[in-house]
């Protein structure tokens, strides 16, 4: 059932957005295939980057920074950094990542509606 309403939420969201946003503009069809294209592209986008840190991606590149940070810093301060779990981790990842469900929703949801304008268009 939860996974209904995400469907539901994410189904109608992108088209709404871009039907409040064209009220505003000419009235064509043309114009709100550009702005289902464009508000679908951005949320795609965010939805992309989100998905991309809650999978722990960059994890093994902030790993290999820190470790060579630990590693250039002087003794001394070196030292100080012994004790600190973040300058100088044990592994590179964690065990389990978990991506939410809307997350993946909403990614799907915009990747069929940004598909669904380039067809249109080239229709138009």
């Amino acid at each position: 059932m939860r996974s209904n309403h995400n469907i539901l939420i994410w189904g109608l969201f992108t088209p709404l957005l871009s039907l409040a946003f064209w009220l505003f503009t000419v009235h064509t069809l043309v114009h709100f295939m550009n702005l289902l294209f464009y508000i679908s592209i951005i949320l795609t986008i965010i939805f992309f980057i989100i998905i991309i840190v809650q999978e722990g991606v960059l994890d093994p590149t902030s790993y290999g920074f820190r470790r060579l940070k630990y590693q250039l810093s002087s003794h001394k301060h070196r030292d100080a950094l012994e004790k600190d779990a973040f300058f100088k981790p044990g592994q590179v990842k964690k065990e389990h990542y978990s991506i939410t469900p809307w997350v993946i929703t909403g990614f799907v949801c915009n990747i069929i509606y940004l598909l669904c304008s380039i067809s249109i268009s080239f229709m138009l």
